[in-house]
């Protein structure tokens, strides 16, 4: 989300426009105006960029007592109180901001998010369709709009105003990941990988990545998995290597790092390398070796020991949900339980 910018003024130009026409009764009242307008331009981002809401809602209840009719104070402060997860407090403001300045899509777009976050669906989707109106290509509310039309179960047209926001801002995550999901709903697979990949290839970490690698792999596709590794689930682009051979791709040497950094900053975390390789165990132990070598190499804070390695000439049999896939060739990490370890050495 973008916070409102102050447009068209500068210091310079303001302050020179103040003192030649300060005699101008009318001048000096929109004068006044400007002044507010880069007061609050400056402060009220200043507070949501820090994230002290806390002192942004005090210092424009303050602000609010000298000037109550003044659309930019009334935006902040229903900004702020939607930061601080205050949605009932903001929406008056956010409302009376919209209202004393009906051509702004962005007080539109603001009333909207305070609609939402109280549960009035109706009104939410009113004012992203004003927002809309003002602004065609406004991003922020493209993609609000699309959410909703996705709750209501209106694919089609979600699914237009997420692509529409994907033309305006190619690496948007939100629009992304929901094409992909409105994708599944219609059924259009082919589609639908493609959209996960996309989304992937560009978010591979947090809950969401993890939940498009569950949606990708229950469509039999194993580029990217989860692995628990410690007590983290991470998503990593799968192992590589260069055909019939044990050297590791380049492209997976990020997965790698990944992995290493883990075990780095963690030294309880002992993995288990698990390699399949379908009717060829000794290539299946060249690559189980091929990938500690690596790791130790570039993570020398790695013991040895805590890279244990499996190898086995049969596919890997991965159950997602409902379903089991083969991977004729594959690489798994594993978290070595403790006392199987302690039991190992022994």
């Amino acid at each position: 989300m973008t916070n409102k910018r102050v447009k068209g003024i500068s210091f310079v130009a303001f302050s020179a426009f103040l003192l030649l026409f300060a005699s101008c009764s009318t001048v000096t009242e929109s004068a006044k105006s400007g002044y507010y307008t880069v007061k609050y331009g400056l402060k009220g981002p200043y507070y949501l960029d820090h994230n002290k809401y806390k002192e942004g809602i005090q210092a424009f209840q303050e602000e609010l007592k000298a000037n109550p009719e003044n659309a930019e104070a009334n935006y902040y402060m229903g900004r702020l109180q939607l930061a601080d997860n205050r949605p009932k407090e903001a929406q008056p403001y956010l409302e009376k901001a919209a209202r004393l300045s009906p051509e702004d899509a962005d007080y539109h777009f603001w009333a909207g998010m305070a609609y939402g976050a109280n549960g009035k669906k109706d009104l939410e989707f009113k004012s992203y369709q004003r927002a809309l109106e003002l602004e065609p290509t406004h991003v922020e509310a493209l993609t609000y709009r699309g959410h909703v039309y996705l709750e209501r179960s209106e694919y089609q047209k979600a699914l237009n105003d997420y692509k529409r926001v994907l033309e305006l801002d190619s690496d948007n995550p939100s629009a992304l990941y929901n094409r992909a999901l409105v994708l599944n709903r219609l059924k259009r697979s082919a589609e639908e990988r493609q959209a996960w990949l996309e989304y992937l290839s560009m978010y591979s970490g947090g809950p969401m990545a993890s939940q498009a690698t569950i949606h990708l792999n229950e469509m039999g596709d194993f580029k990217y998995r989860n692995y628990l590794i410690g007590s983290r689930t991470i998503t990593l682009e799968s192992v590589r290597f260069e055909p019939a051979s044990p050297e590791i791709q380049k492209s997976s040497c990020e997965s790698l790092d990944i992995l290493g950094n883990i075990m780095k900053n963690n030294q309880k975390v002992s993995v288990h390398v698990v390699t399949y390789q379908k009717k060829n165990a000794k290539l299946a132990e060249a690559r189980a070796k091929s990938v500690k070598s690596y790791l130790l190499a570039r993570f020398p804070e790695i013991d040895s020991s805590r890279l244990i390695l499996s190898w086995f000439g049969v596919s890997e049999q991965i159950k997602t949900g409902k379903k089991t896939f083969k991977a004729d060739e594959s690489v798994n990490f594993i978290t070595a339980v403790q006392e199987k370890r302690s039991a190992l050495k022994k």
